[in-house]
């Protein structure tokens, strides 16, 4: 948009200028000479070329101020500069008359002679160089001052502005990032103890019969499909029902509590204590052999009588066990379908050792 309204302004400047060249060039006031002399618009128009000469007066104002201020020394005034008069011209053709045969036709036209009564007038001609110099100067420095204000002022104050948008969004999104973080471990942790309180006994804390029929299951399968050892132990309080009789619910509660603690604290990270129903608990023990279920179950067994509590200082904590394990890779594991099987040989063992007298581990095998 600038540089159409530069180029309609430079556009108008010298044609107004070259309006200044031609008036003055024909116009007989400018000669000195009578109104009388001269074309008729000189005299019909006087008015608006007058307009025209104060207006390319301020046009012509730069080169003006230029040549009377700087260049006055080097070009003194004289009758051919700035101006050349007509009539001076004239009589310098006339003088020429001989010499020059083209003279004679310029002064035998009397239509020129009358027309050009004037001065041919350098500053507009020098005013229009000034212009046509001045344009490109001009889009020089038009750019150069936007270029400079852009980066100064615009550029840097909307990438300061968005800096600082981009810091408060950061800050914004980092305190975003935190607080999801935040909920992010409060809601594991609530899916942690979901997910534990569905597996685990309320009374006793202690894997519950869900966890115990779901990983008897997988363990069973892959012990099968792998042919590996698997074991597997039934333990029942002996007296547990006497004890409610006597002492009553509360404290039967208590002994099962510490009871599937004794349990729990006695078997290795990569056994599972399960309370089976009422006072009965089973351990799941994953590729251990007979030798080792029966120490795992043997630590049990020693450590239960070692139970006191507060209520009788006397009463005193035993069980019976029943512990089945199975070699998976002998065509007698093999032809175990379920785990069923398997419950019911350590059910079995459980049944021997309460017949046996209590307080006592019985055990079988299948394939060893």
């Amino acid at each position: 948009m600038y540089r159409i309204i530069k180029n309609i302004a430079q556009w108008i400047i010298l044609i107004l200028l070259w309006c200044r060249y031609f008036t003055a060039l024909w116009d007989p006031l400018a000669g000195g000479q009578d109104l009388s002399v001269g074309m008729a618009p000189y005299r019909d128009w006087r008015p608006f070329i007058d307009g025209i000469y104060s207006f390319s007066g301020y046009l012509m104002w730069p080169v003006n101020t230029l040549y009377n201020g700087l260049l006055i020394n080097v070009f003194p005034p004289s009758d051919w500069f700035p101006g050349i008069y007509m009539a001076n011209l004239l009589a310098m053709l006339q003088g020429m008359y001989t010499a020059v045969p083209q003279a004679q036709i310029i002064l035998a036209s009397d239509t020129i002679r009358q027309a050009m009564v004037g001065y041919m007038d350098f500053l507009p001609l020098l005013s229009m160089g000034f212009y046509c110099l001045l344009g490109p100067l001009l889009d020089v420095c038009i750019d150069l001052f936007k270029n400079v204000f852009w980066n100064l002022f615009i550029e840097m104050s909307f990438t300061k502005r968005k800096e600082g948008r981009y810091q408060e969004a950061l800050e914004k999104r980092a305190a975003d990032l935190v607080k999801l973080n935040v909920e992010f471990k409060n809601l594991s942790k609530e899916n942690s103890a979901l997910a534990q309180s569905v597996i685990t006994d309320e009374l006793t804390k202690v894997y519950n019969k869900r966890f115990f029929i779901e990983k008897i299951t997988y363990e069973f399968n892959q012990a099968k499909s792998k042919k590996q050892l698997l074991a597997i132990a039934m333990v029942d309080i002996d007296h547990f029902k006497k004890l409610n009789d006597n002492y009553g619910h509360l404290m039967g509660d208590k002994v099962l509590k510490a009871v599937a603690q004794v349990a729990k604290s006695s078997t290795p990270n990569d056994c599972f204590c399960c309370r089976f129903g009422g006072e009965e608990f089973s351990v799941i023990m994953p590729k251990k052999t007979l030798e080792e279920a029966t120490a795992i179950i043997a630590k049990v067994h020693q450590n239960l009588p070692l139970l006191r509590f507060e209520e009788d200082a006397n009463l005193r904590t035993s069980a019976s066990f029943g512990i089945c394990v199975v070699d998976f890779k002998t065509p007698e594991g093999q032809a175990l379908t379920s785990y069923e099987e398997m419950l019911k040989l350590a059910d079995d063992g459980l049944y021997k050792a309460k017949l046996n007298g209590r307080n006592r581990i019985e055990s079988c095998t299948v394939g060893e």
